[in-house]
């Protein structure tokens, strides 16, 4: 069973329930001043491009790519389902956003995860994203319970 990565929008009639899965997954992790899970479809002060991951008839997982009004790109609510986690699915994802962000000329790729994230900074680092300091919004207000990281796609 492979995953096939499709490019679509926030629209996306089962990406609401994966974000939503993300989110019932992460929301107990941290205390609410420390929880980042925007509402994508609030991200209106730039663009976003997400993609999904379907695994015969299932979706799978998702991601987003959002490049903020001040032109950071950032990758925003990364999340594969349990029950395909294992498979790859979520660095087929992030090739896919790094290919896009390649092709909107852009070569550094933000993000920010969650110090109880150990598995997702794992791949963030092997898939060659290193810790940085806050960056765009996050800089008004970095929290100790966030890690920042960052690539340069080339």
């Amino acid at each position: 069973m492979s995953a096939q990565i499709f490019e679509t929008d926030v629209a996306h009639p089962h990406l609401a329930r994966l974000i939503a899965e993300l989110d019932a997954y992460q929301y107990p992790l941290y205390p609410p001043e420390s929880f980042y899970g925007v509402n994508i479809t609030e991200l209106d002060e730039g663009d976003i491009t997400c993609f999904m991951a379907r695994v015969d008839d299932d979706w799978a997982g998702c991601a987003c790519l959002y490049i903020s009004k001040h032109r950071i790109a950032e990758m925003k609510r990364v999340y594969v389902n349990p029950l395909f986690r294992g498979q790859g699915i979520a660095s087929l994802l992030i090739a896919a956003m790094e290919k896009k962000l390649k092709e909107l000329g852009h070569t550094d790729l933000y993000l920010e995860t969650g110090v109880f994230q150990e598995k997702a900074i794992t791949l963030y680092e092997k898939l060659g994203y290193a810790r940085t300091d806050a960056f765009g919004d996050y800089n008004q207000s970095p929290d100790p319970l966030s890690v920042y990281m960052m690539k340069t796609v080339a």
